[in-house]
């Protein structure tokens, strides 16, 4: 069976045959403390590979929810959410395997992983660095990760029961533009503003905040799923950090009570970062006059955000809705490594090679650089191909649709322009079979820089609007099932 032919057939298994109708939710939630108990490397962080403490402890946030007819389940789903850089490929589908001897009688492939990316997490691979000294090696930490999240899922899946789901929007400013575009077309990440030939911040800036809710009997606050358009990277340096989600889970639970379950998930940013580019002067001294950081502040916004979207929300409770949970794999075509890109690739890596001493960025620079030669040689025999495990969850006038990469924002607009739902949340860094890396617009391919160069962006363009199509598709689907 060819791999279109096999994947079409896990798409049908996994699509519920029968037209969705309004079903009771049974909701459970449960949280996780990832946080090491020794020092790490750490993950997408170019100040040095190992750990110098807490600045706030790491969590993963698990939902289990499921759907019941007279009694009887109909579909399922468990997200999972953790404090860490990404996803990498191989965890999940190794996790699901781990679990699923406590989970009997649930399809795995109902249950997704997601990241927050916050760049001060442990490494989960070990071929990420070259040497890790005494610090607590990747495959050790994920077997501590996979221990904790067990305990999690099985909470959850265990203590469901039924409950009501309500719904809204909101808006917090969280990010701004991080490609510096020049006079010349020429885009740089962080470049300087401060440049006669600068010409604008890429790309638009969306504000926006999706809240679900999940209450309990008592129509308490059990559960929140939150889906912010910025990375978890307003903080930086050697320390383990959940960055803003830490503060938006303290702002949410000081209102709603310490057993609220808060999913912090990332919307489509990919070229956003909530740190100030511009007027970070004036940001800088507006901080230092409150006593806050950068992490405190836009946790505390988006804690405001959820809290005004939740008065709001509440008055319009469903105990049933129609809810439907689509899994598809999918070949998005590959971005193929040019024989140019191939040689400043080559010369960049070999450079590294024969330094005597790495340090910071470079053992994440060399071993990028060493994947990109790896594709160009792959190229030769067969068209680079990305596989894509996409899910969409229908809850009732809401649509839930996942995506691997640190996807443009332009490509979150375009799904939310063509969805029919009636509210659509978009998770990114979430359900990876491979490393998913930045989806770049054409544009910013032409503009160059990091994020939108080949060794960034396993696939181009193309893929990108192949993903959309294919999204809302989905949700299409999804919603035709009445």
């Amino acid at each position: 069976m060819g791999r279109e032919l096999w994947f079409g057939a896990i798409a049908a298994l996994m699509l519920t045959a029968n037209a969705v109708i309004a079903a009771e939710l049974w909701i459970g939630a449960a949280e996780a403390d990832i946080t090491p108990d020794r020092p790490v490397a750490l993950d997408g962080n170019t100040t040095g590979p190992i750990s110098q403490g807490v600045r706030s402890r790491i969590r993963a946030e698990v939902l289990a929810l499921e759907a019941r007819e007279q009694g009887k389940p109909t579909d399922a789903a468990i997200l999972i959410v953790c404090d860490l850089v990404r996803i990498r490929p191989g965890v999940q589908a190794a996790f699901r395997t781990h679990v699923a001897a406590h989970l009997p009688g649930f399809d795995s492939r109902k249950l997704f992983l997601a990241a927050t990316h916050t760049h001060c997490a442990p490494v989960t691979d070990q071929k990420e660095y070259d040497d890790y000294g005494d610090a607590m090696q990747p495959k050790e930490y994920v077997s501590f990760l996979f221990g904790r999240l067990t305990e999690a899922v099985v909470k959850a899946w265990k203590g469901r029961q039924p409950g009501t789901f309500a719904w809204g929007l909101g808006h917090a400013v969280v990010a701004q533009g991080r490609r510096t575009v020049y006079d010349d077309g020429s885009a740089v990440m962080y470049g300087k503003t401060s440049r006669a030939d600068f010409s604008h911040l890429e790309g638009s800036v969306d504000h926006v905040v999706d809240a679900l809710f999940f209450l309990d009997a008592d129509k308490n606050m059990k559960a929140a799923v939150l889906a912010v358009p910025a990375s978890s990277q307003s903080e930086g340096g050697c320390q383990i950090d959940a960055d803003y989600w830490h503060w938006v889970r303290e702002g949410v639970r000081q209102r709603h009570g310490q057993g609220v379950v808060v999913l912090g998930f990332i919307a489509p940013s990919g070229n956003h970062i909530p740190r100030a580019i511009l007027r970070k002067t004036a940001e800088d001294r507006m901080l230092k006059l409150k006593g806050f950081s950068r992490s405190r502040e836009i946790g505390d916004r988006i804690a405001e955000t959820v809290d005004g979207v939740w008065r709001v929300a509440v008055n319009d409770l469903r105990s049933d809705v129609n809810f439907l949970h689509h899994v598809e794999c999918f070949d998005l075509p590959g971005r193929a490594v040019t024989e140019n890109e191939y040689l400043a690739a080559k010369k960049r890596h070999d450079e590294l090679v024969v330094k005597k001493k790495l340090v910071g960025g470079d053992y994440w620079e060399k071993r990028r650089f060493a994947k990109t030669l790896a594709r160009y040689e792959a190229q030769k025999s067969a068209d680079p191909v990305f596989i894509v495990e996409m899910h969409v969850i229908r809850l009732g006038d809401v649509a839930i649709a996942t995506n691997p990469f640190e996807l443009y924002p332009e490509y979150g607009a375009r799904i939310q322009g063509r969805s029919i739902a009636g509210q659509t949340v978009l998770l990114s860094f979430s359900s990876p079979l491979e490393c998913g890396g930045y989806l770049a617009t054409r544009d910013a391919e032409k503009a160059g820089g990091y994020s939108a160069l080949v060794e960034s962006c396993p696939v181009g363009h193309e893929g990108g609007q192949i993903f959309v199509e294919r999204t809302v598709g989905a949700i299409r689907k999804v919603f035709a099932k009445e």
